[in-house]
C-alpha cells in the first residue's frame, strides 16, 4: 500500500471516529462475523417470550453513509441534522447502538471485500477460509449460514434478496440440502427493492421466526453513478433504505402478538465501496456498520 493510500485510510478512519455517530471506535471496530453469533445467542436464550429476528441488509454501505443519518459533535462531517422521527437507524442507535465494523477478513489473512464474502461472513459467523467463501463459490455444506442452523432446530427462516448469484452460486448447495431435507427454510429472489419490500411484509405479518433479506440501492448506485455520501443519488439510497426499514420496524411493532415475542433487529452492510467499485483492502471497502435494537458487546 502506498504512502498516498495510507494517507487517505487515516483520513477516513479520523472521519469515522467522530464522536457522537458511532458507539464504539476504529480501533475496536466489530468483525462482521459477529452478526450470526449475536443471532444464534438470541434465539438460544429465551426470556418467557418467543424470540424473533428481523436482519434488513443494507448492500454497499459504506460506514460513512451513517453521516447521513446520524448527527455528530461535528457539524464539518454531519452538517447540522435534526434526527428523523422515522429513521430506522437512529431508532436501534437509541434502543441497542451503532457500531463499526469490518469486512475483508483480518489483516494476516484479508479476503475481497465483495458482495459474496460479505453476506456469507455475516450468515456464518466465519471467514472465508472457514465457510469456502472467500472467491465466489458455493458456500461449504459443512458450514452452515445461522438460517439453515434454525431451521434444523424447527424455526422458520427466510433469505430474502434480488443478486441472482445468491441462488445460483453462493448459496446453491444450502439451498438443495434445504429442500431435500424439507428444512422451514426459503430462498426467493425478487427483481428490486419494492418487491423486496412487500415481501418483507409478507414474512413479518406471518409466522417466520427469522426474516433475513437484502436491499441493493447504495451498492447499485455506487456501481453506477460511485460510492460515497458526496453523491446525491448514493446518499437517496441509504436514506431511502433507512425509511423504508423504519417502515418494517412499525409492522414488527404492530403485530397482534408482538408483546408476547422478542425481537432481534440488526440492520448491516457487507462492504463499503470508492470510485464505482469495492473488493479492496482499502478502508473505504473494509469499514461496515452494524446498528442493532440491543447492545452488542464484542
Amino acid at each position: 500500500m502506498g504512502l498516498f493510500q495510507k494517507r487517505r485510510d487515516a483520513a477516513y478512519l479520523q472521519r469515522l471516529d467522530t464522536r457522537g455517530v458511532f458507539d464504539n471506535t476504529t480501533k475496536n471496530a466489530l468483525p462482521q462475523t459477529i452478526i450470526a453469533k449475536i443471532v444464534q445467542n438470541h434465539f438460544a436464550s429465551p426470556n418467557g417470550k418467543t424470540p424473533k429476528a428481523l436482519l434488513i441488509g443494507f448492500d454497499g454501505a459504506r460506514a460513512d453513509s451513517m453521516h447521513l443519518l446520524v448527527k455528530s459533535e461535528d457539524e464539518a462531517v454531519t452538517g447540522k441534522l435534526f434526527t428523523s422521527a422515522y429513521s430506522a437507524v437512529n431508532t436501534l442507535k437509541a434502543e441497542g447502538g451503532l457500531y463499526l465494523s469490518f469486512a475483508g477478513g483480518v489483516p494476516e489473512n484479508p479476503q475481497e471485500t465483495s458482495t459474496a464474502q460479505g453476506w456469507a461472513a455475516i450468515l456464518t459467523g466465519v471467514w472465508g477460509d472457514d465457510n469456502g467463501v472467500k472467491r465466489h463459490v458455493p458456500l461449504k455444506t459443512d458450514c452452515p449460514t445461522v438460517l439453515r442452523s434454525l431451521a434444523e432446530n424447527g424455526k422458520k427462516a427466510a433469505f430474502l434478496a434480488e443478486w441472482a448469484d445468491h441462488f445460483t452460486i453462493t448459496y446453491k448447495e444450502e439451498i438443495r440440502m434445504a429442500e431435500e431435507k424439507k428444512l422451514p427454510l426459503c430462498f426467493r429472489k425478487y427483481a428490486d427493492d419494492a418487491a423486496l419490500a412487500q415481501a418483507f411484509s409478507e414474512h413479518i405479518a406471518g409466522d417466520t421466526d427469522c426474516i433475513f433479506g437484502i436491499f441493493e440501492a447504495p451498492d447499485y448506485n455506487g456501481h453506477t453513478t460511485g460510492f460515497g455520501a458526496r453523491n446525491y443519488r448514493y446518499a437517496a439510497g441509504v436514506m431511502h433504505l433507512d425509511n423504508l426499514a423504519y417502515r418494517l420496524m412499525e409492522e414488527v411493532r404492530a403485530r397482534p402478538t408482538y408483546e408476547k415475542e422478542d425481537w432481534l433487529v440488526l440492520i448491516p452492510s457487507d462492504h463499503g465501496g470508492h470510485g464505482r467499485r469495492h473488493g479492496t483492502q482499502q478502508m473505504y471497502d473494509r469499514m461496515t456498520f452494524i446498528a442493532c435494537n440491543q447492545p452488542i458487546k464484542g
